[in-house]
C-alpha cells in the first residue's frame, strides 16, 4: 500500500482542563511563557478561556510528538496555533521547532482539536519527504 499522504510522525495529546487551571492560578507568568500574543488574544476572547488554552496546549505537545523529536527539547510557544479564515487550526513553528521541522523535511503538520468542559485533545500529523 502506497503513502500518498508522506506522514512522517503522529502525535496525539490529552489535557485536563483542571489541571490548566491550577497552573494559571499557581504561575502567574505560565500562559506567556507557553503562548503567543495571537494565542492568548483568542483565548481571552472566548467565554471559557481555558477550555481553549487546554486545547492549544494539548496541540502543541501533540505536534512535538508527530515531530518525532525524541529527546531534543522543543519551546512549546515556538510552536504557535492559529487558524485559517474559516477557522481551521493551521500550526506555525518558530525558532528551534521551525529549524528541526526543516531538517527532518516536514513540510507541514495538520492539526486536529476538540475539548469539553473537562478535556481537551489533539491529534498531529506531521507531513513532508523526510
Amino acid at each position: 500500500m502506497e503513502d500518498n499522504l508522506n506522514i512522517l510522525g503522529i502525535g496525539i495529546d490529552l489535557v485536563e482542563v483542571d489541571r490548566i487551571r491550577r497552573l494559571v492560578n499557581k504561575y502567574p507568568k505560565f500562559i506567556e511563557r507557553f503562548f503567543a500574543k495571537e494565542e492568548i488574544d483568542y483565548c481571552n476572547s472566548k467565554r471559557n478561556r481555558l477550555i481553549h488554552f487546554a486545547g492549544k496546549f494539548a496541540a502543541k505537545e501533540a505536534v512535538i510528538k508527530s515531530m518525532r523529536v525524541g529527546n531534543k527539547s522543543l519551546k512549546l510557544r515556538e510552536i504557535q496555533i492559529s487558524a485559517n479564515k474559516n477557522s481551521i487550526p493551521k500550526i506555525i513553528l518558530h525558532g528551534t521547532a521551525f529549524s528541526f521541522a526543516k531538517d527532518k523535511n516536514i513540510e507541514e503538520i495538520l492539526i486536529s482539536i476538540t475539548h469539553t468542559k473537562e478535556y481537551a485533545i489533539a491529534i498531529a500529523y506531521a507531513r513532508g519527504t523526510g
